[in-house]
């Protein structure tokens, strides 16, 4: 975001400096800003345009042969042919280069030159030649012996021109450059008066007279059907028209002499459309384009537009060498133009559009995505197929960063097409996953083509999964399939008519990507799973933040609990904790990953209840980098927050197992009701105890960590792991009364809990303390019952229904 900012006003301020001294408007200054700031913006690779040059190719073949430089012109070919075969990247540039040192080829290149430069060796035997009796006998050195002699035209003679170019000594006539026709070819001799007559006479309309009549068809020169044919011709093909100006409208003063004016006029203004909306195409083609799908655009329009002006060049020639009978006239050049027409007008239709949406770079590939579908939709089987292939070619360039990013897991630098990018900052090798890479956007808006949203997380995994696997050093072991082809034949198979558009791009495109996503995300996920041992993992996490190991557990949380009534006033040391840990867990985890984090500094501020300390034990567990991945910083924090209920639990089963708590009190047999009190309190908080540690192993712990096996076993890749260990770890969370909706409920049961310590404590009103307990113990209860029972109600769900028997479980202790 930065980047665009910084261009957006550099691009107002080179805009504003160069319109400083014209009289623009605000709305054709904005349009003048938008303009420059897309191109400026969409200006990747600063590369040579490839079709320019290729096109540059075939215009020097072309003018090669029809200078009669036949010889030339294949070795070109030949050459280029053998070039395409080895292609490299740098070749545009290297023959962009050649073309702009090259002086006249046409005329100045030498077809010996090329031999030599190869050491080239004529066949055969050696036989003897003009060369070298010229040699011998002195001709070579009297070069006017050879020279043509060139007699100019004048009155006194009648005789026809010749060819005034000089030829070149030589002995290999079959290898000589041969000159070509020129303008003095075509020269009428003016002894011809009678052909020379004939030609004025014909062309002498292109020199209307003044208008002498009045009227609508008043003065207007007549034009015989013909001459309007080939100036209709010459006006699709863009060439400058004696009847059409140079904004292709037609001109008054003429008029086809068997039409009425206006019919003439209908007919012109249709043909004068027609010549607008495909002059919008050739603009285009002559345009400076940088992004490559645009420059591959701009190539397919430029290469339909020479199919129609062979066709229309086919058309001439059935006109001026008719081969049996034509018919030469208006109504049968709309029907030779019919059906070549209306696709030329749906791609120029999406040129203006495009226009329109300066703003957008894929504006382009976005609207023949869309106008595709509408063509096939509206039955134009023509202009379906049309703009479909050119869909397929410009979105075919389009993929090739994309391609290069699923294949081998690169970006291009300065790559500002690509929708995906990568940060500069130096990242963690776990967050390589979640924070390295992002997806480039724009107003919210994925700079992608929209047709490409669905498969967008794909093709960003498939090259994220790459990443992974080479540094985890199994990039090798992802058995690539072959990639299938996107052409039109792929995409668009016969027997597929009634199918949409859309509907059969889609299925391709997406084949397409799984060819390369699936073997990357499976290589990856067996590498977790097998390699990395995400299952040891997670096991490893179950035994120290849930508890699921119960003797081990039992161990830590007893050690901890001597620890914490031992009245030392450093039984928080993280050290002394960690040794505990390591010691009751040393046979089922790694404990060198292992230590324990007490925040003593928040111990010392608060009250000494248990729970406040206890609140500020937490478990840590150093995860392998790859497992990081999977199990986030957030997850970690959710499964502390479970091990602090069940290290809260635990304390309180402790509290009340303890033997003092059953001798300190009442040594003779007196205040009988007081002992009775102080047993039922005792019974009730064992049994509350009790009922949240079997709900909490049997209902909520232990069939989700069944599910959480049978998931990951399912999961399709990478994000499928962390997609369903997070379900696992929130759904424990919520189903153990830790989420933010029954934080109420979840402060009344620790406050329950907290009873314990309060029945554990000596008094001197020891009646009244045990009155108090068992009255809030009751309150407590039904507070929590109620709560449970509205939650679940609210939320029809697993879940609900898990709250719903928890609080008839404890609905049944209630007297």
């Amino acid at each position: 975001m930065a980047f665009a900012a910084k261009l957006g006003s550099l691009t107002d301020e080179l805009v504003n400096s160069v319109l400083a001294d014209s009289n623009v408007g605000p709305s054709r200054t904005k349009k003048l800003r938008d303009t420059a700031f897309h191109t400026l913006k969409t200006n990747a690779y600063l590369r040579t345009n490839q079709f320019e040059v290729e096109n540059s190719f075939i215009g020097l073949d072309e003018r090669l042969r029809i200078n009669d430089r036949d010889g030339l012109a294949d070795e070109l070919k030949q050459r280029r042919t053998a070039l395409e075969a080895a292609p490299q990247k740098w070749h545009p540039e290297i023959l962009a280069l050649l073309l702009e040192l090259s002086d006249q080829p046409t005329y100045k290149s030498k077809l010996r030159d090329l031999y030599v430069l190869e050491s080239y060796e004529p066949p055969g035997p050696e036989t003897i030649d003009w060369k070298q009796i010229a040699r011998e006998d002195g001709w070579d050195e009297d070069p006017d012996l050879w020279k043509t002699n060139r007699y100019e035209l004048s009155s006194d003679d009648d005789l026809s021109s010749h060819d005034g170019n000089d030829t070149e000594i030589t002995s290999e006539s079959e290898d000589a450059t041969a000159v070509g026709r020129v303008a003095e070819h075509l020269i009428v001799p003016r002894s011809d008066d009678a052909q020379y007559d004939s030609i004025l006479k014909a062309q002498e309309w292109r020199n209307p007279k003044p208008a002498t009549k009045t009227g609508s068809g008043a003065g207007k020169t007549a034009v015989v059907e013909t001459h309007v044919l080939r100036e209709i011709l010459h006006l699709l093909q863009g060439l400058q028209t004696t009847m059409f100006d140079e904004k292709c409208r037609p001109r008054p003063e003429f008029q086809t002499s068997h039409l009425v004016w206006e019919t003439h006029k209908t007919v012109m203004a249709d043909f004068s459309e027609a010549s607008r909306r495909i002059m919008v195409l050739r603009l285009f083609t002559r345009s400076k384009e940088t992004a490559t799908h645009v420059q591959a655009f701009q190539d397919c329009v430029a290469r339909r537009l020479m199919d129609f002006d062979r066709h229309l060049s086919s058309i001439h020639e059935k006109l001026i060498a008719p081969d049996g009978e034509v018919v030469a006239s208006l109504l049968s050049l709309e029907a030779d133009l019919e059906g070549w027409l209306e696709p030329l007008f749906a791609l120029s239709s999406i040129l203006v559009r495009v226009w329109d949406q300066a703003s957008n770079p894929f504006a382009y590939i976005e609207w023949l995505y869309e106008e595709t579908s509408v063509a096939q939709l509206s039955g134009m089987t023509r202009t379906y197929d049309f703009l479909a292939r050119i869909f397929i070619e410009c979105f075919n360039v389009y993929l090739r960063p994309v391609r290069l990013w699923m294949d081998d897991g690169k970006l291009l630098p300065n790559d500002q097409i690509f929708f995906v990018s990568k940060i500069s900052e130096a990242m963690a090798p776990g967050d390589i996953w979640s924070k390295v890479y992002h997806f480039r956007a724009k107003d919210g808006r994925l700079h992608a083509p929209s047709f490409l949203s669905p498969a967008a997380n794909k093709i960003m995994n498939a090259g994220k999964n790459l990443v992974i696997l080479g540094k985890l050093g199994q990039q090798a072991a992802v058995s690539k399939s072959e990639e299938p082809s996107l052409d039109i034949a792929t995409v668009c198979p016969s027997g597929s008519e009634l199918a949409s558009f859309s509907d059969l791009f889609a299925t391709a495109f997406d084949h397409w990507i799984q060819s390369k996503y699936r073997a990357t995300s499976a290589t990856l996920k067996a590498t977790l799973l097998e390699k990395c041992d995400l299952p040891g993992a997670l096991v490893a996490l179950q035994r120290l933040y849930l508890m699921s190991d119960g003797t081990a557990a039992a161990s830590f949380c007893e050690a901890l609990f001597q620890r914490v009534d031992s009245k030392d006033p450093r039984w928080h040391n993280g050290s002394a904790v960690t040794a505990i840990a390591h010691e009751a867990y040393d046979h089922l985890v790694d404990t060198d990953r292992v230590t324990i984090a007490v925040d003593t500094s928040q111990i010392q501020r608060e009250s000494d209840s248990s729970r406040a300390a206890l609140a500020h034990v937490h478990v840590r567990y150093r995860l392998p980098w790859a497992i990081q991945m999977v199990i986030s910083p957030y997850s970690i924090t959710q499964y502390d927050t479970m091990h602090g209920l069940l290290l809260q639990l635990r304390r309180t089963a402790y509290i009340l197992h303890q033997p003092k708590i059953l001798d300190a009190y009442w040594t003779d047999h007196e205040n009988w009701d007081e002992r009775a009190l102080y047993y039922t309190c005792r019974h009730r908080l064992l049994w509350f105890t009790g009922v949240l540690q079997m709900y909490l192993s049997t209902l909520v712990l232990a069939p989700n960590v069944s599910q959480l096996e049978a998931d990951l076993a399912s999961a399709e890749d990478v994000d499928g792991l962390i997609a369903v260990h997070d379900t696992f770890v929130k759904k424990v969370v919520d189903e153990a009364c830790l989420g933010s909706r029954l934080t109420p409920i979840r402060g009344c049961m620790l406050e329950t809990l907290d009873l314990a310590t309060v029945l554990h404590t000596p008094s001197e009103q020891q009646l009244g303390v045990l009155q108090g307990v068992r009255s809030k113990f009751d309150e407590n209860i039904r507070f929590i019952t109620s709560g449970l029972h509205s939650v679940a109600r609210a939320k029809s769900s697993e879940q609900g229904s898990k709250w719903d028997t928890l609080a008839s479980m404890l609905q049944s202790g209630i007297p």
